[in-house]
């Protein structure tokens, strides 16, 4: 049954977005691919992957955006996700360390701090202008400060020895930190704000740039030997730290996803309903990785065994959401995170005296 106001084809979406979160966690946990394999699929997991974080920050983006949430809303919110990155953490010892700075810190932080990402969208005639010069801001100041992002070490940007640490890396240098990731927020938002032509025109133009710029790094890459993308080291696209070509291939991602969705998730009930207790999924996902991580290596899997072991996780996971969702959606992370935006009685009844 559709949830009152929702649009399916964002529940979907979000239902992708997480199911891809869930593919390149598990292939990180099996990996099925060498650390020097380039394969076409390696290539094709790792780019879907590498878009379920910008996809999941954009779709935030635009329900903030849609919605208008009270101060008291937006912080119970975002510690509320603050919470759930430490049970993550817990999880998954074997990735984080527990007060490891994560996607849904990020996801927290940028709901606490909407009024002031948001700011320049909601007051502007002119909100691409806004973002293209948001989006120039950023890519100017990783030029001229490169090592505000830190290294692309996995243990230096997980570490949380100290409240110092914990904090720079919130901002800047943790896995997703909220510099530069506020961007796709920021592009959600947009995209909420536009209308119907305006989206054309928007989607149309960025989808040309981004497809000709990426084309030309990849060609790049090839004419002159070097590593096209990584999740971190020397490479012309990078994730950790996120430099401006992933940026701008990410965002032509994320808005190509987004035109497909329209077209083909509509009608998906499936995604539709891991995407409604998309949190949930990505909270619980984590233990079963954690108490099987090492089931590769103890069978010495194959490529093609490893890859089945990956896809077979991610279409469990998804089908698992979507029941959880359709048979118990009282008992999901959502329904309790929503239960902390109501008043106590005892307030609602001074208020109205």
């Amino acid at each position: 049954m559709e949830a009152e106001g929702r649009q399916n084809h964002i529940d979907a979406l979000r239902g992708l977005a997480v199911s891809l979160m869930v593919m390149v966690h598990a292939a990180a946990t099996w990996n099925p691919f060498s650390s020097t394999q380039a394969t076409p699929l390696a290539y094709f997991v790792s780019g879907l992957g590498g878009l379920a974080a910008p996809l999941f920050v954009t779709l935030l983006g635009w329900g903030l955006m849609k919605s208008k949430l009270t101060p008291r809303q937006r912080w119970t919110r975002g510690l509320f996700l603050l919470a759930c990155q430490f049970l993550v953490n817990i999880s998954a010892p074997h990735l984080f360390e527990p007060f490891t700075p994560g996607v849904l810190s990020l996801l927290g932080l940028l709901i606490i701090s909407e009024p002031l990402w948001s700011w320049p969208l909601r007051t502007s005639k002119h909100a691409t202008r806004s973002f293209a010069a948001m989006s120039l801001a950023c890519f100017t100041m990783i030029f001229i400060f490169p090592e505000i992002q830190g290294d692309g070490q996995w243990s230096s940007r997980t570490q949380s020895n100290s409240i110092n640490m914990v904090a720079q890396h919130l901002i800047f240098t943790g896995t997703y930190p909220l510099f530069p990731w506020f961007l796709f927020a920021v592009l959600g938002g947009l995209i909420c704000r536009l209308k119907d032509e305006e989206h054309k025109t928007f989607f149309t133009g960025m989808l040309m740039f981004g497809l000709i710029f990426t084309s030309l790094t990849f060609a790049w890459a090839l004419r002159f030997n070097q590593t096209w993308a990584l999740p971190s080291g020397n490479a012309l696209l990078t994730f950790f730290p996120a430099n401006p070509p992933f940026l701008i291939a990410a965002t032509t991602g994320t808005i190509l996803l987004w035109i497909l969705s329209r077209r083909f998730l509509n009608k998906s009930t499936l995604l539709a309903g891991a995407g409604r207790c998309s949190l949930s999924v990505y909270v619980v996902h984590f233990i079963p990785l954690s108490l099987l991580h090492d089931l590769n290596d103890t069978f010495e899997w194959t490529l093609p065994q490893s890859s089945f072991f990956v896809l077979s996780y991610t279409v469990g996971a998804v089908v698992f959401g979507a029941l959880w969702y359709y048979k118990a959606p009282w008992s999901t992370l959502e329904t309790l995170m929503r239960s902390f935006d109501k008043k106590p009685p005892s307030l609602e009844h001074n208020e109205s005296e």
